[in-house]
């Protein structure tokens, strides 16, 4: 395993596999300082793996959160385009859930996506309030540009997912200023509190949805894009009431 040292904190990064009641095996990288008290459920697949992504796991476990990044398209041999996703099982994913909570028994859990994959930590966690209807399953949930609408004609307001309705969580919503969701920002807020969800919104000036793995990034966004773990933490701690 490699051992990463940040902050003079000790990590240790190992695979775990997590194998679900309809045998689907779900692989994660583990982050894991010692002593760790927030642990961070980052759902991923729609692009793989993703370095910047790796680097801000390393960065949260140096501020001492566990953090499990899992890709949720290679269980099931998807092609990584945004169709795939709907097509992960929601059982699958409240199972997950399920045994995440299991392993860490008191401890408060943050689940954390991006873009179109953000349907896969909301489906999860509406999956298994539907099984447990008084209770909470997580802390709460960071998501950057979220994309759970499908782009409004002319005049029109967006139409959202239908797990924004089933959604009762504390979230913080990240939003590049420069991006079409910038301009729904508000609307979509609305749907999330509309459905008993508590929403705190966070604007990022300068950059565009995808901003730390697109093609074409500027140099503020490669910039932003290096410190993504910065960007995170704050808002996993006020979930996490760290």
């Amino acid at each position: 395993c490699l051992l990463l040292l940040h902050q003079h904190v000790l990590a240790e990064t190992t695979e775990e596999s997590v194998t679900l009641p309809s045998g689907t095996v779900v692989t994660s990288q583990r982050y894991a300082p010692d002593g760790a008290r927030t642990v961070v459920l980052w759902l991923t697949g729609q692009y793989g793996r993703l370095e910047e992504e790796h680097r801000a796991a390393a960065h949260l476990a140096g501020l001492g959160m566990e953090v499990w990044l899992s890709d949720w398209l290679a269980p099931y041999f998807l092609p990584q385009t945004a169709g795939s996703l709907a097509e992960v099982p929601d059982t699958d994913l409240g199972d997950w859930l399920e045994a995440m909570r299991k392993r860490h028994p008191g401890h408060p859990l943050v689940l954390v996506a991006s873009g179109r994959a953000t349907v896969l930590p909301l489906r999860a966690a509406a999956v298994w309030q539907s099984r447990h209807p008084a209770a909470v399953p997580v802390a709460g949930a960071v998501l950057l540009w979220p994309l759970l609408y499908h782009d409004p004609e002319p005049g029109e307001e967006p139409a959202y997912d239908p797990v924004v309705g089933q959604t009762r969580l504390d979230l913080a919503i990240l939003v590049p200023m420069s991006s079409a969701g910038y301009w729904w920002r508000e609307a979509m807020q609305a749907a999330f509190e509309a459905a008993g969800s508590r929403v705190s919104i966070a604007v990022l000036p300068g950059l565009r949805d995808r901003f730390y793995h697109r093609g074409d990034a500027t140099a503020p966004e490669q910039a932003e894009g290096a410190r993504l773990g910065e960007i995170l933490a704050p808002h996993i701690a006020a979930l996490s009431k760290e």
